[in-house]
Formats: C-alpha cells, sequence, structure tokens
C-alpha cells in the first residue's frame, strides 16, 4: 500500500499559488481544513483537500461576484 503524500500548509500553499497566510484565512472562514495532524500537531493536508480548498475558494468567489 502506498503512503499518500501530506502537504505542510507553505506546500499547501505553493500548490495553490497562494501565501501560507491565505491558507490560515481560509481556514478562519471555514473555507479550509486539514484532515490530518502530523506528530507534532501540525496539520497535514491531502491531495484531496486541496481539491476542496481551490473549490471552495471558486465558489465563495463567485457567490462575491453574483451579489
Amino acid at each position: 500500500m502506498t503512503e499518500e503524500r501530506l502537504y505542510s500548509i507553505t506546500e499547501a500553499a505553493q500548490k495553490l499559488g497562494v501565501s501560507p497566510a491565505t491558507i490560515a484565512t481560509w481556514i478562519r472562514l471555514g473555507i479550509a481544513r486539514a484532515s490530518r495532524q502530523d506528530e507534532l500537531g501540525r496539520n497535514r493536508y491531502t491531495n484531496a483537500d486541496l481539491v476542496e480548498m481551490e473549490q471552495r475558494f471558486q465558489e465563495r468567489q463567485a457567490r462575491k461576484r453574483g451579489s
């Protein structure tokens, strides 16, 4: 069985083309969440988490434009 790749907030931000501060804001707004934590309690993100973050952010942007 292959182990799923887990990303730090910095790595997740790089993959999504945003800053780590943006992801921290998304977490506060409920757009983003981490499905895992490492042994030190730091949030870790899967590829599925990244896809979900991007989709939720796009949906939020679409709602803001439609207002």
